[in-house]
This record gives structure tokens, C-alpha cells and sequence, in this order.
């Protein structure tokens, strides 16, 4: 008889539950050990795609200050392309020629920004109150200077004379005090609170606060300390490329030669601001330029005058506020004459305006009657400074000053940022990283 097998369909169906059950447990295994790993993986592709459009961002903003530290030609929008990704970077100009560049790099859609700002550079500046070369000064009449001076020629100064910081007379003969006359001790007085030197070849009725350097002397209140020798002779602020550079420029802004250019009026061969305001630069005036009866001229650029330059009547010329942290300067070929209340001066604190003038006449610069003025240079002619004038800063191959004339040095002068010219052409202000 054939024995029946019985078959236990049950323990069959265990065995596949079984099977399907651990199935099941190993993918959510290898699923917990492979996910976070992926996860991993696009993290770290995400991050080195950030990096890789941060530096590429990086790369389009060098590219744009590389073109314009070399004056290549550049648009207001520009794209550098590495591989399949790209830059996009964006140019754009403010008051005084500073400039603002943002770059956008994109890779893998993931985008990083970057942002610098370009400000004119410094390369020339205004080291003390007053500057002379070989003319020297001729300081009277209770004058005061707020900060340091120094000549190459002599610093002679009469009775009143307040010279608050250092005063240098450079040069083998040179000396400050009364090189004249019969002077006494106290006839200048240099330096307050202790502090504030005298240094010349000889010095003559000095009292000085700080060290006497000398050689010889005579009526001083110390014994002249020779340990420094002689001072040597400093240039000067600018240079003649400098104030090239300057007209160059301002004639690149057109040429005014008659009234409907004028931002005023012209008349007789004057360009006229009176009684009202305008807006110029930068620019050249073929003729005079005259300020006066309340109006303002303001400059947004170089400005380069043939004739003279006359400020008179509570006329001013300025800045704008925007010139923040640059500096601007108008230049005359003539004179320039600042009188009767006329003003030189800066919408901004941190910004400066120069008046130059290249004539070699004995009245260069002429600033008197309260008149005021941010600096003043006639590096190869005489600056007046009379009637009470008060100004920060004089320059001239010879410096006269009387009449309770009052000037105090800002430290900023010492590097003013010129909006062109040849004075460090640009220099980074910010850069970083914006959203």
C-alpha cells in the first residue's frame, strides 16, 4: 500500500512571509545607510557649486577693476563665461568718478553676489597749514596758523604771530622771527601746551613751546639744540603733470566759449553766476569766471578757467554732497581774486575743494574780507591772505599773511582723493559679499 505524504501548506506561506519580512527589514537597512549618504553627496555638490559661483563672482568683479585700473575699455554690463557658467557684472558710476561693481556668478543655478566700490585714489596732499618754496613767509598783524608750516625759504613774523604747531624754515640761511628790526623774545610765538617746535638755520625772538633746533639764535626763550642740522628743503603738493592731468581732463567735458554753454551768462568775455545757482563740470571756460551777488556755482567735475577766477559779493562755488569722499579742484591760468564775503567750500565734511592757480603774479591768490576757501595753491606766484581771511590750507611759492588772517590745517588734507588727474587713480573703498 503506497503511504500519503501529507503536504503543510502553512508552513509554506511562514517561509515566504519570512522571506518577504526580512526583504523588507534589509532595504530599510541599506535605505538608512544609503540616504543620508545621497543626502551627503548633494550637500557637498551644492556646496562646492556655491563656492565655485562665489569665486566665479569673484572673477568678473577682478575683471572689471583690472579694465579700469588699466583704462581698458569697459561697459556699464558685463559677462565672463568659465566653462558652461557664467558672470554677469554690473558697472556703474557716482559723484566724483567713483564707481560701484556688483558680480553675479551662477553655477548649477546656485548664485553668489559680490560688491566692490572703486573711490579715486590719493597721491597728493596738503602736509601743513601752510606751505611756501623759496619766497618763504611773511606772517603779520596777529596771524594765526592752526597747524604746522613750512618753508623753503624764510618764516619771518612780526609781533602776534601764532604759529600753533611746528614751524620749519628749511635751507642753509634760513630763519624764523623777525629778520628785521629789533626783535624781542616773544616776537613769535610757536607751538602751545608744551608741544610744537622750531627748526631753521637760525632763529630770531622765538618763544617755542616744544624743542628749539638751530644752529644760531638770538632773543629766544631756550638754547638752540643743534643736534639736527639743517632742515631740507620738502616739494611741493603738486606737481606740474598733476595740474596737466586736471586740465586735460576738464577740457574732455567740452569747451565753454560763449553764453549758451555758460552755466550762467556770458557777457564781455565772462562767464557770469550771480543771483542764482548752477551746475558745472567738468569743463573749460574760455575767458573770465565770475561769482558773485549770492549765486553758487557748484562743480561735479574738473573745472579749468583760461582767465581769472573772481569771488566776490557772497558768490560761492562748491560741491555736492555726493563728493563724500572725493576731492575736486578749479584751476586758473590768471588770478584768482576771493573777496567781499565770496566763499570756496564742500557740501560734505570729507571732502575737499582746491583753487589753483599756475600765474607767477605777486597777487596769484588773493583771498581777503572774510572770504574763505578750503585751500588755496599758487605754487609758482604769491597767495595774499589778508583782512581777516580764514581758510584751511595755503600753498605758494611766496605766502604773505596779515590782518588777523586765521587758517586751521584738517587733517584729511593731508590725502585728499582727486576725482582725476594722476593723483593714485583708484583705490578699493569696500568689497564683499552681498545678497
Amino acid at each position: 500500500m503506497k503511504k500519503k505524504i501529507k503536504i503543510n501548506n502553512q508552513s509554506g506561506a511562514a517561509m515566504l512571509i519570512s522571506v518577504v519580512f526580512f526583504l523588507f527589514i534589509s532595504l530599510a537597512i541599506i535605505s538608512g545607510l544609503v540616504g543620508p549618504s545621497v543626502r551627503e553627496f548633494r550637500n557637498a555638490s551644492a556646496n562646492l557649486n556655491s563656492k565655485k559661483s562665489y569665486f566665479l563672482a569673484e572673477s568678473g568683479s577682478e575683471d572689471a577693476i583690472y579694465r579700469i585700473l588699466n583704462n581698458m575699455t569697459i561697459g556699464s554690463s558685463e559677462t565672463l563665461t568659465l566653462g558652461s557658467n557664467s558672470a554677469t557684472t554690473n558697472i556703474s558710476t557716482s559723484f566724483g568718478n567713483s564707481k560701484q561693481i556688483t558680480s553675479l556668478g551662477d553655477v548649477g543655478s546656485l548664485q553668489r553676489k559680490t560688491s566692490v566700490a572703486l573711490q579715486a585714489g590719493a597721491g597728493v596732499g596738503f602736509n601743513y597749514g601752510i606751505q611756501s618754496d623759496s619766497g618763504g613767509f611773511v606772517l603779520s598783524g596777529g596771524s594765526t596758523i592752526n597747524g604746522n608750516v613750512y618753508s623753503n625759504g624764510n618764516i619771518q613774523a612780526s609781533s602776534g604771530v601764532h604759529i600753533t604747531g611746528t614751524a620749519v624754515a628749511a635751507g642753509t640761511a634760513s630763519f624764523i622771527g623777525d629778520g628785521v628790526g629789533n626783535p624781542y623774545t616773544g616776537t613769535v610765538v610757536v607751538g602751545s601746551n608744551g608741544t610744537g617746535d622750531a627748526w631753521a638755520y637760525n632763529v630770531i625772538g622765538g618763544s617755542v613751546a616744544g624743542n628749539l633746533y638751530c644752529q644760531v639764535g638770538n632773543k629766544n626763550n631756550k638754547v638752540c639744540n643743534t643736534s639736527k642740522g639743517i632742515p631740507p628743503v620738502q616739494p611741493m603738493p603738486f606737481t606740474d603733470d598733476d595740474i596737466t592731468a586736471w586740465k586735460t581732463a576738464a577740457a574732455a567735458g567740452g569747451t565753454i566759449t560763449g553764453s549758451t554753454q555758460c552755466p550762467g551768462g556770458y557777457s564781455g568775455g565772462n562767464c557770469t553766476v550771480d543771483y542764482h545757482d548752477a551746475t558745472f563740470g567738468p569743463g573749460k571756460i574760455n575767458g573770465n569766471l565770475i561769482v558773485n551777488g549770492g549765486g553758487t556755482l557748484t562743480l561735479t567735475g574738473t573745472v579749468w578757467v583760461v582767465g581769472t577766477i573772481t569771488i566776490t559779493g557772497g558768490g560761492n562755488i562748491n560741491l555736492p554732497a555726493g563728493y563724500a569722499l572725493n576731492s575736486e579742484t578749479i584751476i586758473s591760468d590768471n588770478t584768482v581774486t576771493i573777496n567781499g564775503g565770496g566763499s570756496l567750500g564742500s557740501g560734505n565734511p570729507n571732502s575737499y575743494l582746491f583753487v589753483v592757480s599756475t600765474s607767477t603774479s605777486a597777487r596769484a591768490i588773493s583771498v581777503t574780507g572774510g572770504a574763505g576757501a578750503i585751500a588755496v595753491d599758487a605754487q609758482n606766484g604769491t597767495v595774499v591772505l589778508s583782512g581777516g581771511a580764514s581758510l584751511n590750507a595755503a600753498v605758494g611759492e611766496t605766502v604773505t599773511a596779515t590782518g588777523g588772517t586765521n587758517i586751521t590745517y584738517q587733517q584729511g588734507l593731508a590725502s585728499p582723493s582727486f576725482q582725476s588727474g594722476p593723483s593714485g587713480g583708484w583705490v578699493v573703498g569696500t568689497w564683499g559679499e552681498t545678497q
